[in-house]
């Protein structure tokens, strides 16, 4: 069942769950968001993606319309994408990561000088020797870019086995805030997403928040 947001005649922004992907894959029946998307409403657009393993928010557009117009917020950095991100090691100081991209392989990336910039903020909120939370914002779009930068720097993501994390379940991403205008009001438009519970029993379970804590300060936006 669909978690929504937001939904208006032009917009529907969704709470994805971890574990499953976005749009049709290769196993024969395997179960996939634009299916109940679609079922919802029937001719939305999909105007980003987050990784299988990824949770939070994601958006649709529902009007042919304004499609243009979203791209071009995203091009313009119109569109802000915040992210909270649990990783390996002590991360205490903000770091602004300028590196290229490129493929190397079916599905993976890395830091290359032949490769298109990326750029990610990583802000820490909760640094601890066993693991960190922090904040993250993208300047740039690239695939896996989160992924990559932060492997890059020696803090990969818990729980990413394809960039050298192996210690959870999934790679412990989260979609927590989009901010925009909106394409017919041109109102600021924010919407946000609180992770989802095996975020915070990793939290836990690296020592970063304390069990029992009530996580709502520590995982909010802002």
């Amino acid at each position: 069942m669909l978690q929504i947001l937001y939904e208006d005649e032009a917009l529907l922004f969704i709470n994805k769950p971890p574990g499953i992907v976005i749009q049709p894959s290769l196993k024969e029946g395997e179960p996939y968001l634009l299916a109940d998307v679609l079922a919802h409403a029937p001719n939305a657009f999909l105007m980003q993606r987050l990784d299988r393993g990824t949770s939070g928010v994601m958006f649709f557009s529902k009007l042919s319309s304004i499609n243009a117009k979203l791209t071009r917020q995203f091009e313009t950095r119109e569109i802000r994408k915040r992210y909270l991100a649990l990783v390996r090691g002590e991360l205490a100081e903000q770091q602004i990561i300028d590196a290229p991209l490129a493929r190397i392989g079916a599905i993976k990336f890395a830091v290359r000088d032949d490769g298109k910039r990326a750029v990610t903020v990583v802000t820490p909120r909760r640094a601890t020797a066993r693991g960190s939370l922090v904040a993250v914002e993208l300047r740039t779009g690239r695939t896996h870019q989160i992924r990559v930068h932060l492997a890059a720097i020696g803090h990969p993501l818990l729980g990413d086995w394809l960039y050298g994390a192996r210690d959870a379940a999934r790679p412990m991403l989260h979609s927590v805030e989009l901010v925009m205008m909106h394409p017919l009001t041109r109102q600021r438009l924010r919407v946000a997403a609180a992770p989802p519970e095996d975020f915070a029993e990793c939290a836990a379970e690296h020592g970063i928040v304390s069990r029992g804590e009530d996580g709502t300060s520590v995982f909010e936006c802002g």
